[in-house]
């Protein structure tokens, strides 16, 4: 684990995004860096982190590398004590990281959604869980989620991972009814089709230029997370002018 640990000017709020190397957890890290947020950048990939890190702090950003494998219980209590320890209680913690594999129901070795799920589903049940009391303690804080339309939709070659997304926005809509009094927000994101390296290249060239862009969900991101404490924005689907895309 690497950063610049430094005692945080509390002018300054502080994100923690899981998944954050690559896709929407990049563009989500870079767009609230320039935007003044101190960044926890973690995922399992120290060294694409550290280019996310550099990246930053070359665009006058701060931000913090923990490395941290969602799926493993001892990883997660692991990082979220070095970040309660060295950098600070998040004001925003953004369940991003994800994994999927394009395969119809009878093809998908339980192995493959064992992983799916103990990312998409587990893995935000364990940094929450682990964070969360801390920001009931202060009485604020915003848990972000990236869950995806293919929870409100049907998608062939998608089933282990729809179910891993319809269950995470069921788990986040019942905790959002736990919280609710104790100044914690719970916001939902369902994106549709994003041009991300979680699709197939032959996917991304030929659907590509209808996709939306990882830059643009997480601008959209951003301006939800600037909420005033009297509301909650609890969810919001973000999708191409074109609609579904057909892989």
């Amino acid at each position: 684990m690497t950063s610049n640990f430094k005692t945080r000017d509390e002018s300054h709020r502080l994100v923690w995004v899981t998944g954050a190397s690559s896709g929407i957890g990049q563009a989500l890290s870079r767009e609230f860096g320039k935007n003044g947020y101190s960044v926890i950048l973690s995922g399992r990939n120290e060294a694409a982190l550290q280019v996310l890190h550099e990246a930053i702090k070359v665009g006058r950003g701060t931000s913090h590398v923990v490395v941290c494998d969602v799926r493993k219980e001892s990883s997660v209590h692991a990082a979220v004590k070095t970040i309660l320890a060295s950098i600070g209680i998040p004001d925003i913690l953004i369940n991003n990281a994800g994994v999927t594999v394009f395969k119809k129901f009878l093809e998908t070795t339980t192995k493959e959604f064992d992983d799916i799920i103990d990312t998409n589903l587990r893995g935000p049940f364990l940094t929450t869980k682990a964070l969360l009391p801390s920001m009931v303690k202060r009485k604020s804080g915003i848990v972000l989620n990236i869950v995806s339309f293919a929870a409100k939709t049907t998608y062939t070659e998608s089933s282990a991972y729809a179910a891993s997304k319809a269950g995470l926005a069921s788990m986040m809509e019942g905790l959002r009814a736990e919280v609710r009094d104790k100044g914690v927000k719970i916001v939902n994101v369902f994106p549709g089709a994003v041009l991300t390296p979680i699709w197939h290249p032959k996917v991304r060239a030929k659907h590509g230029r209808v996709m939306i862009s990882a830059e643009e969900v997480a601008k959209m991101i951003f301006a939800v997370s600037c909420q005033s404490k009297s509301l909650m924005v609890e969810e919001i689907v973000i999708r191409p002018q074109f609609g579904d895309v057909d892989a």
